[in-house]
């Protein structure tokens, strides 16, 4: 089984993609038959052209140069990992209130006519907010107040919130215990052990419902 991260962060050496790496570390390595990647959505800028801009500089928006064989190449790599993962989790910072412009685009591009299929459809997902003092809930509100119409993911009732996300990324591993970060912990650690039994459960019957999905694909 393979569990995709997103980082959504478009900052190179986010605290977002931190925290997959700290997901990966301290619970998904040790998960038995459980494989897990990331897609760092820093590394795919020109997902943002996707709807023109920049893309060949004749148009009033144009800045003069040609993305368009890039804009190919990131669509590509990231929609065959969206494509090969059993479950995913959005890893969500907080900018202004909102999720990145990033992330919003690769939601859009998983829509029907945009990925040529549902490459999420019926998958489980997973949401977890990010923020560096006390926020961190919009992302949440956000990408489970409109992600799955056009996606047809699953959202899980379950999700996470990490705040002060330096601090948290400086606590050691003890979800057992009582104080707040460590109550954090075990939060992520039910919410991806919950995942998989998602995943594992979704498996079998998934291809007939991404048939019945792509009757109406564009949702109501």
């Amino acid at each position: 089984m393979n569990i995709l991260l997103v980082s959504s962060s478009q900052r190179n050496d986010s605290n977002s993609f931190a925290v997959a790496k700290y997901l990966q570390t301290n619970i998904l390595n040790d998960m038995q038959g459980v494989e897990s990647s990331i897609v760092d959505l820093s590394r795919y800028p020109f997902l943002l052209d996707y709807y023109g801009i920049g893309r060949d500089g004749t148009g009033e928006t144009g800045t003069g140069r040609d993305d368009s064989a890039a804009l190919a190449d990131n669509k590509d790599d990231v929609l065959t990992q969206l494509y090969g993962c059993d479950a995913v989790v959005f890893i969500a910072p907080e900018w202004g209130g909102m999720i990145p412009p990033a992330l919003v685009n690769l939601l859009l591009l998983t829509a029907n006519g945009s990925a040529n299929g549902l490459p999420l459809g019926h998958k489980p997902a997973f949401a977890i907010g990010v923020s560096a003092s006390g926020g961190g809930s919009n992302p949440i509100s956000l990408l489970k107040g409109y992600a799955a119409k056009n996606s047809h993911l699953t959202w899980i009732p379950l999700h996470a919130i990490v705040q002060n996300v330096d601090d948290f990324l400086a606590q050691e591993w003890a979800p057992q215990l009582n104080n707040n970060l460590s109550q954090v912990q075990s939060r992520l650690l039910v919410g991806l052990k919950s995942l998989v039994i998602y995943a594992e459960q979704l498996a079998g019957v998934r291809e007939e419902l991404v048939t019945l999905s792509k009757v109406h694909p564009f949702g109501q």
